[in-house]
């Protein structure tokens, strides 16, 4: 967001709380948190200087289909022994290859967990 005083200076600064008549942020070239009051529908700061805010446009992501999500089977059977094992990647060896089904047929439950 960006704050806009009186005199012509901007900040950009990170929403830390917001309620509907109070905002708590953090201005990005300062550790110091700034405390803004809504009265009468303007934003104030704790010196009741009368600010602008801006809040920041979000632009629509891309749209992303089912493929961008799917991994290798080989990374999918490590993940699973992983779970299946309740173990973490660096306390064990490198699951076993797991070899596909022809592409018209599906992989038994077995050789999915595997």
């Amino acid at each position: 967001m960006t704050i806009k005083y009186q005199n012509g200076q901007t900040a950009e600064a990170v929403i830390l709380s917001r309620t509907d008549t109070a905002m708590r942020v953090i201005l990005r070239s300062s550790d110091d948190v700034l405390a803004l009051s809504l009265l009468s529908g303007t934003w104030v700061t704790e010196d009741c200087e009368p600010v602008a805010i801006e809040f920041a446009v979000r632009h629509t992501a891309e749209v992303l289909n089912e493929e961008d999500f799917i991994c290798s089977k080989d990374l999918a059977a490590h993940l699973i022994h992983l779970l299946l094992t309740d173990s973490s990647e660096d306390e064990i060896e490198p699951a076993p290859e797991v070899h596909a089904a022809a592409p018209d047929r599906k992989l038994s439950a077995a050789a999915r967990i595997a």
